[in-house]
């Protein structure tokens, strides 16, 4: 119980980053093209408490999929609509995936560290330090697997997942208009289903795994 408690302990900084750069990116890349409607709404910021969504972020901290709460966005603003949704919906899981082989990186580096300095003195080190290398080591996985998760999850094409406005983006205009409609009408019902049922784990987690183990 109390390991378990330790590992969320050490993941949750993991998942507050996750989500911030995923949101930001959104922000910030619509931002770029045109729409300022996040910033407006103090969005357009690293401040990880403005892009909160309470049941995901549970997801992600205890089953390592999830979501945040979706920056506002207003098509409206773009110069280019279809083409500029498609690049603001792939900009989160984009940046999810460089920040989860940034996190690799830290572990490669950690481990390095680790070998060569730390592990000849190691009977010498007191507990408490012990203890925080195994946190720091639980952080940094957590760190790629919640980051990777988060892109992989949110490339699903059902609303209000990111992959559901790249998919419109690429449907010509007559079936794009009733994707969209089937996918606002029965999208948050439907995601509900494949998460609950397990369906999304099974789907995606043999992916993040298998990236995992390419990274590290």
């Amino acid at each position: 119980m109390l390991d378990h408690i330790f590992e969320i302990l050490w993941s949750l900084p993991a998942v507050l980053i996750a989500i911030t750069v995923h949101e930001f990116s959104h922000g910030y890349t619509a931002y770029y093209y045109g729409d300022n409607t996040a910033k407006l709404a103090g969005r357009l910021t690293l401040n990880p408490i403005a892009h909160l969504d309470p049941i995901g972020t549970l997801m992600l901290i205890f089953f390592r999929i999830g979501w945040a709460k979706p920056v506002p966005i207003n098509d409206r603003n773009l110069a280019n609509p279809k083409k500029d949704m498609i690049i603001i919906s792939l900009a989160g899981p984009f940046s999810n995936i460089i920040t989860a082989f940034v996190f690799a990186m830290l572990i490669k580096l950690s481990d390095l560290l680790l070998k060569s300095v730390i592990i000849s003195n190691i009977d010498l080190l007191p507990n408490i330090l012990l203890t925080f290398i195994r946190g720091w080591f639980i952080f940094l996985q957590s760190g790629i697997i919640v980051n990777l998760g988060l892109a992989i999850f949110n490339l699903i094409p059902i609303p209000p997942l990111d992959g559901h406005h790249i998919l419109a983006g690429l449907l010509p205009a007559r079936w794009a208009h009733k994707y969209l409609e089937f996918g606002h009408t029965y999208g948050i019902l439907l995601l509900i289903v494949l998460v609950w049922t397990g369906l999304v784990s099974k789907m995606i987690f043999p992916i993040i795994y298998y990236i995992f183990r390419l990274l590290i």
